[in-house]
């Protein structure tokens, strides 16, 4: 086995047979040698890359859902052109039927394990991020989810939900992406309601 170890592409290789079967069968019911079939290697192999299933979990996450410094970098910036920008990178996602695929499994496993739902919800968040930061950004990813799933059951207008062509859509999230991305604090400048 020794011979088949560091071979250039292997983790890469067991990592998308990963991301695959979570997203058909989710985390419970995805096993290492299931991954370790699907990637023409053998199981011990997953553990020389992976500690563990969590572990794997977490690097499939990690490339799949690749917000958290996108994130970072809109809210750095406070204006709104940052959420067309922003938009825009979510939607190029969302508009590649694998990577979709992956994402939404990624989701399915979230909802399926808590652990697996609370590495996700990590992934979202860059560190060092905290307070009314980190609140907007669970409130943006509550929305890019909502939209992706809404999307992906064709609840949402034809001209909402078309791949390739993406404008109508960050168009039409961009004014509440962009208020959340500059929102005043609570108690901040523009909070007084006195008439």
């Amino acid at each position: 086995m020794a011979e088949t170890r560091g071979i250039p592409g292997t983790r890469q290789t067991i990592m998308r047979s990963a991301a695959d079967l979570f997203a058909e069968l989710g985390y419970r019911n995805t096993s290492l040698r299931a991954v370790a079939a699907d990637a023409g290697c053998d199981p011990a192999l997953i553990g020389h890359y992976f500690a563990s299933k969590e572990a794997l979990y977490d690097a499939v996450v990690a490339e799949t859902v690749r917000p958290a410094e996108l994130f970072r970098e809109a809210i750095g910036r406070r204006d709104p052109g940052a959420a067309e920008w922003l938009l825009r990178h979510a939607v190029t996602d969302w508009g590649d039927p694998v990577q979709r695929r992956r994402i939404l499994g990624v989701l399915r496993s979230a909802l399926d394990l808590p652990a697996a739902r609370e590495r996700f919800t990590q992934s979202l968040v860059p560190e060092g991020i905290a307070g009314a930061d980190e609140i907007r950004l669970a409130l943006i990813s509550s929305l890019l989810v909502g939209v992706m799933t809404s999307r992906h059951m064709g609840l949402l207008s034809p001209e909402l939900a078309k791949d390739g062509d993406s404008a109508e859509l960050v168009r039409a999230l961009a004014p509440a992406v962009a208020a959340l991305l500059v929102a005043e604090p609570a108690g901040g400048a523009g909070s007084d309601r006195s008439e």
